[in-house]
């Protein structure tokens, strides 16, 4: 259990065990570390790997501040980590939000520090429209982005409970839907807000290309989060990607099928 400090004084949660070639662990939206990957740090560090995770700011355990909720202010966030513990050669790992924080960093960053990249269920754009498929919920608009603020504001529960049940491919029963929703409640409402709109209404179409170290693209095919192949879009825009489908999967792969997604997580590494 540990915390550093960034240059504008937040305290980041993290933990960082094992030994061998560096993973780092970055959860998604509303989410926490220790949590979310309880089924997966264990093996990892079994496996023969060093294992970092953290809380980005404003969730988990790490400092709940009014500014900085932006993908790009996340990603320098994960830069100053990666310096304060002296990790080159690292793979992070983004689940959802975590593959938009990769995607800012290699916008700030290039792929300086980075040895590999794995992206689990995510779109590099929320919004669907006539040239693009691949939105959030198969759908989502700017109309859809404000309706769901709105919600999170007045009624965070009526919102943002059916979004825990929808991550899964099967039905989880109310009391771990409960537990789950529970766990999204420390990040606070307003923080909620200001980085969904943030992630809502970027587009990081242009950066995709830009990733030149290997890639592992692990998408669930039964998401309803991101319904349509957008895996297999990012396989192709990417210099050196592979494209793995979980087949009993929805937006949870590293939950849902953790022995799997340990075992090619750390053959990818």
């Amino acid at each position: 259990m540990a915390y550093f400090e960034t240059n504008d004084g937040v305290p980041i949660y993290y933990e960082d065990r094992g030994e061998g070639d560096p993973i780092l662990l970055i959860h998604g939206w509303t989410m926490n570390s220790t949590y979310w990957w309880q089924r997966n740090v264990d093996p990892l560090v079994e496996a023969g790997h060093r294992v970092v995770t953290m809380d980005l700011r404003g969730h988990g355990k790490s400092g709940k501040t009014d500014a900085g909720h932006t993908l790009a202010q996340y990603a320098r966030d994960v830069r100053e980590l990666l310096d304060h513990l002296d990790l080159t050669g690292v793979t992070p790992v983004g689940w959802s939000m975590g593959t938009a924080v990769i995607l800012n960093y290699v916008d700030q960053f290039g792929t300086d520090g980075l040895a590999k990249v794995v992206f689990v269920d995510q779109s590099p754009n929320f919004h669907t429209d006539d040239e693009w498929e691949h939105g959030l919920l198969g759908t989502f608009s700017g109309e859809a982005a404000t309706e769901l603020a709105t919600n999170l504001e007045y009624d965070r529960p009526s919102a943002g409970k059916p979004f825990v049940q929808a991550m899964f491919a099967d039905t989880i029963d109310d009391d771990l839907v409960d537990e789950m929703y529970a766990e999204t409640t420390k990040t606070p409402t307003s923080v909620t807000i200001d980085i969904f709109l943030d992630m809502s209404y970027g587009d990081l179409r242009p950066v995709v290309s830009e990733v030149d170290v290997p890639a592992l693209l692990i998408y669930g095919e039964q998401s309803d989060i991101f319904p349509t192949d957008v895996g297999a879009w990012l396989e192709a825009e990417m210099p050196d990607a592979t494209h793995l489908r979980f087949e009993e999967s929805g937006h949870c792969p590293f939950w849902e099928e953790a022995e799997r997604f340990n075992e090619e997580l750390a053959q990818f590494v």
